[in-house]
């Protein structure tokens, strides 16, 4: 029994039961109300379905009747054979080596999918959602007290992006619970040790192959040792940063060429294709020509984006809000620094898409950032609600140093002793 309490202890670690209590019924009862209502897949979720039935044992028509059954498609679900297979000249086939490097998501559903079928995928994103919240309030906690954890991920499941890419059959579930646990191991109110190091590397390798999003983490590292750099003056050891930002650096280029070198997809042909402009031998021969046209395009995909789902999720519209503040406001602390270099690293992956009409999803694997910088950006305004036992503030990581207080007025009474400086 003593070690069942001590075990429950650890797993509730700093955040009190009352706050675990109250994120739990918000996710159950989002949960519920999202996935009774709407439908939270779409295009590439037949990939993941297939493949992860592939990876079951199914043969390859098996497996796409099986897909086409549970996404009631039956008579069009062969259009992904060639995405499953990679054999030219099939479906989809040009969308495999897009597609194929993204297999973690559906070999971690293999043993649901030996139990409950096709639908055993939806418990990797829920048990991936759950363990994200997890992860999130607690490093929220550490941070920045238990208020504004709890109200931030409440604030965050009222998106509808949360819940559509989070909790829905997409690699984005996965790829956000990397990233969050990669921050837990950077030098926030913590020292970095080689162990965090061997983590961040490990983390980045399996993220390579989950999604191609391992710019967003790497962006948001090097960006943070870039601002410490400059407002410290400190560019080697002295940097707290030097050592994380090294190794994502390193391990992010190893494995983007590793991936690239695994599974060439052609981004110049597929760029060209989507914005109607000529087969890769025009573009080639008129390449002045087509760059001119790339900032009318991207300034047009931009609006797509912003005029599609973004204006209807007004949890996400809150959340943007704050962060834009958060960076103006904020501006020369790490948190900022880190949103700043994710969301340049999701602009960039979501012009290379293309398409316009990706409802913001290269930008999910920066939410864990922003709500570090919402949470900062709060706190450092004073507004913060105390309603549940939160642990004292230790500062901010990256802040600037506290102002000089101004000398007390001279008295007859006899001169007290300075109190100790509290250390973080």
């Amino acid at each position: 029994m003593d070690n069942l309490l001590r075990l429950g202890r650890r797993v509730r670690g700093e955040v009190p039961g009352t706050a675990w209590l109250i994120l739990f019924l918000v996710f159950v009862t989002e949960y519920w109300w999202w996935h009774s209502r709407v439908k939270l897949w779409d295009g590439d979720a037949l990939y993941y379905v297939a493949a992860a039935l592939k990876f079951a044992g199914r043969s390859t028509d098996e497996a796409l009747r099986q897909t086409g059954v549970f996404f009631h498609q039956e008579t069009t679900v062969d259009r992904i054979r060639g995405t499953l297979t990679g054999v030219a000249g099939q479906p989809g086939a040009g969308s495999h080596n897009l597609e194929a490097p993204r297999f973690f998501y559906s070999f971690l559903a293999v043993p649901f999918v030996w139990v409950f079928g096709a639908k055993g995928i939806w418990i990797v994103s829920l048990l991936c959602a759950m363990a994200f919240l997890y992860v999130a309030m607690r490093l929220l906690t550490r941070l920045f007290g238990v208020q504004l954890a709890l109200a931030l991920l409440v604030l965050y499941q009222i998106a509808y992006a949360f819940w559509f890419f989070q909790t829905g059959l997409y690699t984005e579930s996965l790829a956000a619970l990397l990233i969050v646990l990669l921050i837990t191991r950077l030098p926030l109110k913590r020292t970095t040790t080689r162990n965090d190091l061997i983590g961040i590397a490990a983390l980045l390798m399996v993220l390579a192959f989950t999604r191609q999003t391992v710019p967003v983490p790497v962006a948001a590292i090097v960006f943070a040792w870039l601002w410490t750099a400059i407002r410290t003056k400190t560019w080697g050891r002295g940097n707290e940063w030097s050592g994380p930002a090294l190794v994502a650096a390193g391990v992010g280029v190893l494995m983007v060429g590793l991936v690239s070198a695994l599974f060439p997809f052609n981004e110049l042909r597929h760029y060209s294709e989507v914005n109607h402009l000529g087969n890769v031998a025009y573009v080639k021969a008129h390449l002045g020509q087509t760059l001119g046209k790339v900032p009318g395009l991207v300034v047009d995909m931009f609006a797509r984006e912003f005029r599609g789902a973004f204006a209807g999720d007004h949890g996400l519209q809150v959340l943007w809000l704050l962060t834009a503040a958060g960076i103006l406001w904020r501006f020369r602390n790490v948190y900022a620094a880190m949103v700043v270099g994710s969301a340049l690293a999701c602009a960039f992956l979501s012009v290379l898409d293309a398409t316009g009409r990706t409802s913001l999803r290269y930008f999910v694997p920066m939410y864990p950032m922003a709500l570090m910088l919402v949470a900062d950006f709060w706190q450092s305004r004073d507004w913060s609600l105390r309603t549940l036992p939160s642990r004292p503030d230790h500062g901010t990581a990256g802040s600037e140093p506290p102002a000089p207080q101004p000398a007390a007025r001279r008295t007859d009474a006899p001169t007290l002793p300075a109190a100790e400086p509290s250390t973080p």
